[in-house]
């Protein structure tokens, strides 16, 4: 069930105060035993979003979804259980090095370097708004119209020019060795000296999605540069920051992303600070390369809809062709939005003003309408027969990276996918049985699989009634969920979230654990488990308050009645063998001995209730 050892995810949990840990993300007031506060994953007016302490929980009765601190971690920082774990840990103060001790001098490195990086931001920073010199760098930024409050939310900084060793320097009194400063992209080094990798440049600094500083862009003054002088150069690759897995501007946006699953993907620093200036706040920007596999996956993260605010030129158009197949196979809606007259988006934005640009975004073309408008233009399509065939294929090769999935993320993709192959059919007169024909093939050539995973959508399944109240009662009474346990094995079990949560219970089981809410999280790791169990948990709570019973009652009542359950379906199969005459009148009555044996000591109630 997980690689992660029981008892540090144990100490973790109680480390860690979910109360404290939900409320540095968002205000909480307290609400009889619980807190309550505003949902960040839809748009909430009335606090839905409910902490309970005692249980150490949490849940949003809108979206239907809660856990404990874990998944809150996952779910708010789009990261794996792993890392949300290593997350807490540091928060707690608790040493995590879950693959030995050269892995735990890796992360202790990387923890070194995260804290030079801040401490250099902070410097840049701090000499940019205060530092008489800087002067011609906050001239710069007015110009372009960066105001201060900009300045400050992206800790814009700069760096002295006419000086090598200015933040070498500053570091001296700090535990930074100029060492560290070079694995942190800082320093250079040449003849086993050491100088400063930014001179004379305004310094954007680069965050990753935890609000990490990673990584520096920096943008020469006209006034200082020298002639070869590059225009802008970002920080090298480090043990802390890939080009191909960050973006800038996702420690700002991450929130207004993550409510309108939306995100704006342009080219600039610039572009992204002056559209958020203006009250966009769901815009990025990559780093000086092409989005990549790794930049869809964090994206994806956050976003169902990426929309790509292209320049206009060639160049954008082409781009945006290159990396339409990644979004297809990642399932990711991709639009696109071209600016008019040249304009780049910071300079539409001044002259058009937040709303405009709303509605150019909103309106922003299906990238699968784009390639085929672009893949198509020129071409007489009922003449022009080979390059008609090499547009087509282009078309269905792009569609052939989708998996086949039926899961509800994958739904509207399906949709615009099968709308498509309706319009080629329609645009290049070929019938649609023959595209879908096709299309299979470039799949079966990718070696895509085309069934889906049959996990995902069937923990989507409502459980039955019997099952959903086994899971009530185990997180009720630890008792209760040990005799659950033993009496019920996960193959016999429908849903397959039940069924998991049981296999789970068995393990704490047999590591002669208490088998309750509080050590069934422990153990569990999936997201969707967490949720499931918070959900029985809030339910038995509630039928706890709102009815007087008892839990043993309750218990014995619900295995009676599955006992009858299963004898009347086992005495139906009997009369359905006997009437198609698979069976001898002796070998019913045998059976039905059998069956009275197994059953005798058994009684039923009442059926599971609904309340």
């Amino acid at each position: 069930m997980s690689g992660t050892p029981f008892d540090l995810k144990e100490q973790i949990r109680q480390a860690v105060d979910i109360v404290d840990l939900v409320g540095s993300y968002l205000p909480l007031k307290p609400h009889g035993r619980h807190y309550v506060g505003l949902c960040p994953w839809h748009d909430d007016s009335r606090p839905s979003l409910q902490v309970d302490p005692s249980r150490q929980s949490w849940r949003c009765w809108v979206c239907s979804i809660g856990g404990d601190v874990f998944n809150f971690v996952m779910r708010r920082e789009g990261v794996e259980f792993v890392e949300a774990l290593r997350m807490l840990a540091d928060r707690a103060g608790i040493a995590f090095a879950p693959r030995g001790s050269m892995r735990r001098e890796a992360h202790q490195e990387k923890a070194t370097l995260y804290k030079a990086a801040a401490w250099a931001s902070e410097q840049f920073h701090e000499w940019l708004i205060q530092s008489p010199a800087a002067q011609p760098f906050r001239d710069y930024l007015a110009d372009r119209g960066i105001d201060g409050e900009s300045i400050r939310r992206f800790r814009l900084g700069a760096s002295p020019p006419g000086t090598w060793q200015w933040l070498i320097d500053r570091a001296r009194s700090t535990p930074f060795s100029p060492r560290v400063l070079e694995a942190a992209g800082l320093v250079l080094s040449k003849d086993q000296r050491h100088y400063d990798r930014f001179r004379g440049r305004l310094i954007f600094p680069i965050r990753d999605e935890q609000q990490r500083t990673v990584a520096f862009g920096a943008r020469v003054m006209p006034e200082f540069a020298r002639v070869d002088d590059p225009k802008y150069i970002n920080s090298p690759e480090s043990l802390i920051f890939s080009k191909n897995r960050h973006v800038y501007g996702i420690d700002l946006a991450r929130d207004t992303i993550q409510r309108s699953r939306r995100v704006v993907v342009v080219e600039g620093y610039t572009d992204v600070i002056l559209v958020h200036q203006h009250g966009v706040r769901d815009v990025v920007a990559v780093l000086g390369t092409a989005l990549g596999e790794n930049h869809v996956r964090l994206l994806k993260r956050y976003a169902d809809r990426v929309c790509l605010l292209l320049d206009g030129d060639t160049a954008g158009q082409k781009r945006t062709i290159e990396v339409l197949d990644l979004f297809v196979a990642a399932e990711v809606d991709l639009r696109v939005a071209t600016l008019p007259d040249g304009l780049d988006p910071a300079d539409y934005v001044a002259h058009h003003g937040a709303e405009e640009l709303s509605r150019l975004v909103d309106s922003a073309a299906d990238a699968l309408d784009f390639k085929l408008a672009t893949v198509t233009h020129g071409i007489d399509l009922s003449r022009q027969t080979h390059e008609a065939h090499v547009a087509l294929e282009a078309m269905l090769t792009t569609l052939a990276q989708a998996p086949r999935s039926l899961s509800g993320s994958a739904w509207s993709s399906r949709i615009r996918q099968e709308q498509m192959l309706s319009r080629l059919a329609r645009s290049f007169q070929v019938d649609v049985a023959t595209l879908t024909r096709r299309l299979d093939e470039l799949r079966q050539r990718r070696g895509r699989r085309s069934a889906p995973r049959v996990e995902d959508a069937a923990l989507d399944n409502v459980p039955s009634t019997w099952e959903q109240e086994l899971v009530e009662l185990m997180t009720l009474d630890a008792q209760i969920g040990a005799e659950v346990a033993q009496r019920i094995s996960p193959d016999q079990l429908e849903h397959p979230g039940i069924s998991q949560i049981m296999f789970a219970a068995r393990e704490l089981l047999a590591d002669g654990r208490p088998v309750d809410f509080d050590h069934l999280m422990i153990r569990l790791e999936d997201d969707q488990l967490k949720n499931l169990l918070v959900a029985a948990a809030s339910t038995a709570a509630q039928k706890r308050e709102k009815m007087d019973f008892d839990a043993r009652q309750w218990l014995d009542e619900l295995f009676a009645w599955h006992a009858r359950q299963i004898e009347a379906r086992e005495q139906t199969q009997i009369r359905t063998r006997l009437e198609r005459n698979e069976l001898t009148e002796e070998e019913v009555l045998a059976e039905l001995q059998k069956r009275k044996e197994k059953h005798q000591l058994r009684q039923g109630i009442s059926a599971p209730t609904d309340g």
